[in-house]
């Protein structure tokens, strides 16, 4: 049976796969800079600065998911914090294949994620797809240097799988109580053009996706873990509102009034594209929340 490792687990995506993994009779633990008691599996440390962790973390693991990372939205994005958002993505992945290099362990899968934002921060007609290359601005960047780093892994790992995922929907946590919170008011509006496209996944296909990484040894390369129906911003709002039973009556908010407080970091909610979730559809993956409306329900009422 696999030994799965997570790192950043005690974020609110490793706290919903946990339970799955478990559910399905797959040893859990995780690490990271804390011990956390909280999660009922066994809890190892790293020092990312110092280069060092403890290393019975590696004991019998067969799959590391990589989830760690800081969050790309938490802070605005002065230069010390872009470089925390890299290399909090990065240094992980280096340290543990270094380390397992040197303790001369193989294992099954890195499985990794990454962010649609490989494609840059802009709004167009393009269906972004896992050939495309990478975007030159802090985005695309972060994102090619976070793949590349799995690369890492190909002496000690038989597969590596790239997850691009799109906005993550959950009740309590994410972006949707932050978007649903001024409609629930009814002040709720759509910001900049309210053309940009939201590629989204429901919580419950998220921690799916990384499920089915493990278990389907077919997977390699990148995948985008994306909904397979899109929505611009304005289309999300009002769906919201009609989730909450609620009017949405207000116009956008000017794009140059979230540029002069967010700075560049308004590109994360000015900006988006639609992203195509043809290529894990075919590696047999089934989605249980294809449509927003339904999603939203799911999750807000």
């Amino acid at each position: 049976m696999a030994h799965i490792l997570i790192t950043g687990g005690s974020g609110s995506i490793g706290r919903s796969l946990i339970p799955k993994l478990r559910g399905k009779g797959y040893s859990v633990s995780v690490i990271g800079r804390s011990v956390h008691k909280n999660l009922d599996v066994p809890s190892y440390t790293w020092d990312l600065q110092k280069g060092t962790l403890d290393e019975r973390a590696l004991k019998d693991v067969t799959h590391i998911v990589h989830l760690a990372g800081a969050g790309i939205a938490d802070k605005p994005w002065s230069p010390a914090r872009k470089q925390e958002i890299i290399e909090s993505r990065v240094k992980p992945l280096q340290l543990l294949s270094e380390t397992l290099k040197k303790r001369n362990q193989r294992i099954e899968a890195i499985i990794s994620s990454s962010a649609v934002g490989y494609y840059g921060g802009i709004t167009s007609e393009k269906v972004f797809t896992e050939v495309d290359a990478p975007a030159n601005d802090f985005l695309g960047s972060t994102c090619r240097l976070w793949e590349d780093a799995v690369q890492s892994f190909k002496p000690v790992a038989d597969r590596e799988v790239r997850v691009r995922t799109g906005i993550v929907l959950m009740k309590s946590d994410g972006a949707l109580p932050k978007l649903a919170l001024p409609v629930r008011f009814g002040v709720g509006a759509a910001i900049g053009s309210g053309k940009q496209l939201m590629p989204w996944i429901h919580i419950d296909d998220m921690t799916s996706v990384y499920l089915h990484a493990i278990e389907n040894r077919h997977m390699h390369g990148a995948y985008n873990a994306v909904s397979p129906e899109s929505a611009t911003q304005t289309q999300f709002i009002q769906k919201i509102g009609k989730s909450l039973k609620r009017p949405v009556f207000l116009p956008s908010v000017p794009r140059f009034l979230v540029s002069s407080v967010m700075g560049e970091m308004s590109k994360v909610i000015t900006e988006g594209s639609r992203v195509s979730s043809q290529k894990i559809v075919d590696s047999g993956f089934e989605f249980k929340h294809i449509h927003l409306q339904e999603a939203l329900n799911d999750l807000l009422q």
